[in-house]
């Protein structure tokens, strides 16, 4: 996850409060119940964006959180960073999984790291920024050529809007609007749904449907993919 209006309102509405729920104490047992939760989001996306192998591709996931993505990748050989604006979040992710470089960042401000990547990952942010195309050409950035960004953001139904820190929820096409505005050639979305609660036995039992299911509590991500 990434910025609000402060890192203190930030903090205190997420790995403090809000989001506490959701990752837990930062133990062990919270990052694998986390990455139990997005092995499958990494399963749908390999069907449009190649992360199997990693062969030591440099990869970029902002808005770590609990760093359970990048710790998944990081066993895939890609050689990872992962970043998010809360300082609390990496201290404690760093921990967790050493052999993930992890930096404390607002995407909003740049990137402070002297290089390219071959892929960036955003899974939920855009949605907490004030400026999230700001955010989104920033990220355009640090791609390499044929680079790739995915980006995760819900859309907008009415309960969404429940969590305060969802301050820029916006339709399919105003986000790809906004990527093909910042330069991206080519720019898609797919929708797809996950059941919840089995994720917490086992990872595989983590079932994708390959449709949005409109109800609350079943999680219906929209992948967004834009090539540099």
């Amino acid at each position: 996850m990434s910025a609000i209006k402060t890192d203190k309102k930030f903090e205190e509405y997420y790995f403090k409060g809000w989001f506490k729920r959701a990752v837990g104490e930062f133990t062990d047992k919270d990052l694998e119940r986390s990455r139990n939760w997005f092995w499958a989001w990494l399963k749908k996306l390999n069907q449009y964006v190649p992360i199997k192998n990693g062969d030591g591709k440099d990869i970029l996931e902002v808005g770590c959180s609990i760093g359970a993505v990048a710790s998944l990748l990081s066993e895939r050989k890609f050689n990872v960073y992962a970043s998010d604006v809360s300082q609390y979040a990496i201290q404690r992710a760093e921990k967790l999984s050493p052999q993930v470089k992890f930096l404390a960042f607002d995407i909003q401000k740049g990137i402070p790291i002297k290089k390219k990547f071959d892929i960036i990952i955003a899974f939920e942010v855009v949605e907490h920024l004030e400026k999230p195309e700001k955010a989104i050409k920033i990220m355009y950035g640090s791609l390499k050529s044929k680079g790739v960004l995915v980006m995760s953001t819900p859309y907008p139904y009415n309960w969404i809007h429940k969590d305060p820190t969802h301050i820029n929820v916006k339709y399919p096409k105003d986000w790809l609007d906004i990527m093909r505005r910042i330069g991206f050639s080519k720019v898609f979305y797919n929708r797809f749904s996950l059941l919840p609660f089995f994720y917490r036995i086992h990872y595989r039992l983590q079932i994708i449907m390959p449709f949005a299911i409109p109800v609350p509590y079943i999680n219906s991500p929209i992948f967004y993919i834009g090539e540099k």
